[in-house]
């Protein structure tokens, strides 16, 4: 029965080295998952901004189709200068403003989906690093149970001798 004390240090040696490399799968596990959601924001803002440049591509579109119809009412009724002009190219200048709009707002949800990816990609580097620790730690500490365990274990051993 003296061998008894040997036996439960080794275990609690060895119940916390797979503690530490549990910790170790656990952060690897969250550092994937937050790559996963990196990946997931990256291709958000890739369809982000290709949202924009097509809703600015209707803008124009439907701008030019306004133009038109506004040249053909002022051609109608005879005002197509003086005013008419004046008219025109306000009417221009808001179009293009509207449709740098539109890409404005676009750029500015895709830098945010990128920023985001940015901080996920972070903390992911952040976890593994994290998880490497932990598992440093925890074989740290089951080598010092082991020591001290194991230094007990054998002066309860010797002393019954």
């Amino acid at each position: 029965m003296a061998f008894l004390p040997f036996i439960a240090t080794g275990l609690q040696f060895l119940s916390g080295i797979r503690g530490a490399q549990a910790e170790q799968m656990n952060l690897n596990a969250q550092a994937d998952a937050l790559n996963y959601n990196a990946k997931a924001s990256e291709n958000q803002a890739i369809t982000a901004q290709a949202q924009a440049n097509q809703a600015e591509e209707v803008q124009r579109r439907q701008a030019r189709q306004q133009e038109g119809a506004l040249r053909a009412a002022l051609n109608q009724t005879g005002s197509a200068g003086g005013t008419g002009v004046g008219v025109l190219e306000q009417s221009s200048v808001n179009a293009e403003l509207d449709a740098l709009n539109v890409r404005y707002e676009g750029k500015i949800k895709a830098v945010a989906l990128e920023d985001s990816a940015k901080l996920d990609r972070y903390q992911a580097v952040a976890k593994r690093i994290e998880g490497k620790n932990a598992k440093r730690a925890g074989y740290l500490s089951a080598t010092a149970g082991l020591v001290s365990n194991g230094y007990e274990a054998w002066t309860g051993y010797k002393g019954k001798k």
